[in-house]
């Protein structure tokens, strides 16, 4: 008996540490493919919500690393910089919405030196498909709403879905995701009011050479 459930035992070990080997390459394997996806699509993101005639700078290669609950958690976030003829003319922000129906929403949201929003897009998210996923363009045209709007710090009671007394929709049958959304964009202009200058002034935190063609393709 004891034999038995030695080799059972065993053979149970061998499995778990050969399922964990299995388990780390293919970890491995993947991951610089996962991220260059990821590359890609932001910059393809940094193009979407900042148009290329307010910017001749490669903006994937300059950006600044800020820690603000403003952008939604203690966590690094970056901030991209767009100038045309060297003077500053839009930044790029990331930003968690740490309050989704399903966890953390990942956004970056485009804003003018004059407050204006540019464009706002969803990075990632994992919420509920059919309901809460209307905040991804490809699903519904949901966070084109932002585009185009003034922000004043001074003036905050619009920066809410239309329930709360705002003047953003929300979905049928769930508010709570662009209500997260809506928060995490008004608090990411805030601090965006708030640090313009010194987020244009900061020191270069990005990458200083092309992605590669992979990447960039």
């Amino acid at each position: 008996m004891k034999d038995t459930l030695a080799k059972n035992g065993l053979m149970l070990g061998t499995f778990a540490v050969i399922t964990t080997a299995l388990i780390a390459m293919t970890f491995f394997a993947t991951e610089p493919r996962i991220e260059q996806q990821k590359a890609r699509k932001l910059l393809s993101v940094l193009n979407e919500v900042v148009p290329h005639k307010l910017h001749d700078n490669a903006m994937y290669a300059d950006c600044t690393e800020v820690v603000s609950k403003q952008l939604g958690n203690t966590l690094p976030h970056r901030v991209y910089r767009a100038t045309l003829n060297g003077a500053p003319s839009a930044l790029v922000l990331e930003a968690t919405a740490p309050d989704g129906y399903s966890g953390d929403i990942e956004l970056v949201i485009g804003v003018d030196t004059q407050l204006k929003v540019l464009g706002v897009r969803v990075l990632e998210h994992k919420e509920t498909p059919g309901l809460g996923d209307k905040i991804e363009l490809s699903v519904s045209n949901w966070i084109t709403q932002f585009t185009g709007k003034r922000f004043n710090a001074d003036a905050l009671a619009p920066w809410q879905v239309k329930k709360d007394g705002g003047e953003f929709d929300q979905f049928t049958g769930a508010t709570i995701t662009p209500r997260a959304v809506v928060s995490a964009v008004k608090n990411a202009l805030l601090f965006a009011a708030e640090e313009q200058s010194k987020l244009f002034s900061a020191p270069n935190a990005c990458l200083t050479t092309a992605p590669t063609s992979e990447v960039s393709s």
